[in-house]
């Protein structure tokens, strides 16, 4: 049976101190399973210290998940970026329901396969398998991605402070800062861009008639 098989793997990981990265990485891949188990048909579980797999339920799920990890990396001041190679492939075995090992299959092969390759190219979202829309699947979460890696790590308290409010004012008062200097900075990481990027990849990955 095919299933929507995500892979994940922390870029340049060797250059991070192992043990913090671990330790982060793995209280990301918690929230991240908390949050959605009801969308998960296998959780998302570390293969190796800087690697994940699971399965979700479908394509709008996709978009649900990886947006929550790019999100949450945020929401927890966790200073890494992941590339996802995601899969609509055969797993030949039954779905592990409580951890993402054990199952066997050439979709598994597939994402995997992808996710090395992708070590080569610029952008950290890869799609594999015959489904309708893959280029704009691809596109969507590619630009959503792109942006967000143009944001740097000293405005981390900023783009924290917008996922919790999404109101500058609010972000303001919550950091101590004037309102006006917090309207430019809201403008300058165009978090404007960023909702219609996000609306553009739940329109493409939740429409699917």
């Amino acid at each position: 049976m095919k299933e929507w098989i995500v892979m994940g793997d922390v870029v340049k990981s060797s250059d991070a101190d192992q043990v913090t990265l671990q330790r982060n990485f793995a209280e990301l891949i918690k929230m991240v399973n908390e949050a959605f188990k009801e969308v998960l048909a296998s959780p998302l579980t570390i293969t190796l210290g800087d690697e994940f797999q699971g399965i979700v339920k479908s394509p709008e799920d996709v978009a649900f998940v990886l947006v929550a990890l790019e999100e949450y990396r945020w929401k927890l001041e966790i200073p890494i970026l992941i590339r996802y190679s995601v899969t609509l492939g055969q797993i030949d075995t039954d779905i592990n329901p409580v951890i993402a090992y054990g199952m066997l299959g050439s979709g598994l092969m597939e994402a995997r396969e992808a996710l090395l390759e992708m070590k080569k190219e610029d952008d950290r979202l890869v799609l594999n398998g015959d489904f309708p829309r893959k280029r704009q699947m691809s596109l969507s979460l590619n630009l959503l991605l792109e942006l967000q890696e143009q944001w740097k790590w000293k405005d981390r308290d900023i783009i924290k402070g917008y996922f919790k409010f999404k109101d500058y004012k609010k972000v303001a008062k919550d950091l101590d800062k004037d309102v006006s200097l917090m309207w430019r900075r809201f403008r300058s990481l165009d978090f404007a861009s960023y909702q219609k990027r996000k609306k553009l990849v739940n329109l493409i990955y939740g429409d699917r008639s």
